[in-house]
C-alpha cells in the first residue's frame, strides 16, 4: 500500500484503469462498466477522510487483485459494487439484469440492511451478527468483504481528528477484530494484513 497516496483518487483511478486495461476485452468492458455504476451510485457521497466515496470501492479492487491475489471478473465487479445497494439507488434485480445473478447475488450479500434509528450500541451489536452471517457465507462472500474490511482498518489513520466520524474510530477498530478468524480461514495475505490491525 502507497500511504502517501491512500486519499489521492487521480492515483487509485491511475492504478486500477491501469489493471483493468491488461483485462480481456469483455471483462474489461464489464469491470468499467462496473466502476462507473459504483461511481454514479455513490455519487456525493463522501468518506469520513473528506475524499468522495468512489475511493473505496476503487481501493477494495485493487486490495482483491494486487492483494489477494485474485483474477475473477465476478468478484471484481462485486468488489466496485459491493456499497450500492445499501448506499446506493439501485436493486439486486437491476444489478442482476446489468451484470449477471453472481454479482447481484455478491452484492446483496454484503450488504447490511440497516434499521431504522439505529443506536451506536445496536449498531455494534449488528455488525457483530453480520460478521458471523459473513463467516458462514461462501468464500467469495468472505474474500470481497475482508478486502473491504482491510481498506477500513487502512483508513482510520486518515481521519481528522475534525471529522464527525471521528469518535466512531475505537467501534471501528473492534469491529475489524470480528473479520480476523473469518480472514485466516479464507485468505492468509489478507489475515496477515488484518492481524496488523488487531491490537
Amino acid at each position: 500500500m502507497d500511504s502517501d497516496k491512500f486519499l489521492d483518487l487521480d492515483y487509485q483511478r491511475t492504478k486500477i484503469t491501469r489493471y483493468l486495461d491488461s483485462l480481456e476485452v469483455e471483462n474489461r468492458r464489464r469491470a468499467f462498466r462496473a466502476m462507473d455504476l459504483a461511481e454514479e451510485q455513490h455519487a456525493g457521497q463522501f468518506r469520513s477522510s473528506g475524499v468522495p466515496y468512489i475511493i473505496h470501492p476503487i481501493r477494495v479492487a485493487l486490495v482483491l487483485v494486487e492483494e489477494a491475489g485474485i483474477d475473477d471478473n465476478d468478484l471484481l465487479c462485486a468488489a466496485f459494487l459491493h456499497d450500492v445497494i445499501e448506499d446506493g439507488r439501485i436493486g439486486v434485480v437491476q444489478l442482476s439484469n446489468l451484470f449477471g445473478p453472481e454479482v447481484a447475488r455478491l452484492a446483496e450479500a454484503l450488504t447490511r440492511h440497516r434499521p431504522i434509528g439505529e443506536s451506536e450500541e445496536e449498531k455494534m451489536e449488528n455488525k457483530k451478527k453480520k460478521a458471523q452471517e459473513i463467516g458462514g457465507a461462501d468464500e467469495r462472500v468472505r474474500i470481497i468483504k475482508l478486502c473491504d474490511v482491510l481498506d477500513n482498518a487502512r483508513s482510520n489513520d486518515f481521519v481528522p481528528a475534525t471529522s464527525p466520524d471521528f469518535y466512531k474510530i475505537p467501534r471501528w477498530k473492534e469491529e475489524t477484530k470480528f473479520y480476523l478468524p473469518i480472514a485466516q480461514k479464507t485468505n492468509q495475505r489478507i489475515y496477515e494484513l488484518l492481524s496488523w490491525f488487531k491490537e
